[in-house]
């Protein structure tokens, strides 16, 4: 296992803990993916404070994207996928400027700390689920599958 999987691995059990105690709601993609918290108040609230200094700029309030960077609380995800163990990656490593798709977001694992960007992970995974319930997007797990394959 990669040091950056074990790490993740690691945090996710110790927020899912921390969270599990308050019988929290989570949000996991597959078996496989890092579970969030999304129930938990506390950290989602922790994330929108991150999310809001460190990224608003680019990707716009509540994450819905602007011309510099995506919606990010859409449900789909442009560079690694979808899953939150992917998200994170790319908020820890950055992404590369890759034609088309925009321009480069740099790396902030040297800004933010391990639980920091999982709080963020869970903040967009939290405003994702309240936008789709409150009807301001659609279900992006709903209907069309191939809609959530990614190019490699």
């Amino acid at each position: 296992m990669t040091t950056i999987k074990y790490t993740l691995t690691v945090f996710a059990f110790l927020v899912f803990s921390v969270a599990g105690n308050s019988q929290a709601q989570t949000h996991q993609m597959n078996p496989g993916d890092m579970v969030v918290p999304v129930g938990d108040s506390e950290v989602v609230a922790q994330g929108g404070e991150i999310f809001s200094e460190k990224c608003s700029a680019c990707h716009g309030g509540q994450a819905v994207g602007t011309g510099r960077a995506p919606c990010l609380s859409c449900g789909k995800f442009m560079f690694r996928g979808n899953t939150n163990s992917e998200i994170f990656e790319t908020i820890y490593s950055g992404t590369p400027r890759t034609g088309s798709r925009g321009g480069k977001m740099g790396a902030f694992s040297s800004v933010l700390n391990d639980n920091e960007i999982i709080s963020v992970v869970t903040y967009l995974r939290a405003t994702e689920q309240a936008r789709i319930a409150s009807g301001e997007i659609s279900d992006p797990y709903a209907g069309n599958q191939d809609a959530m394959v990614f190019p490699e």
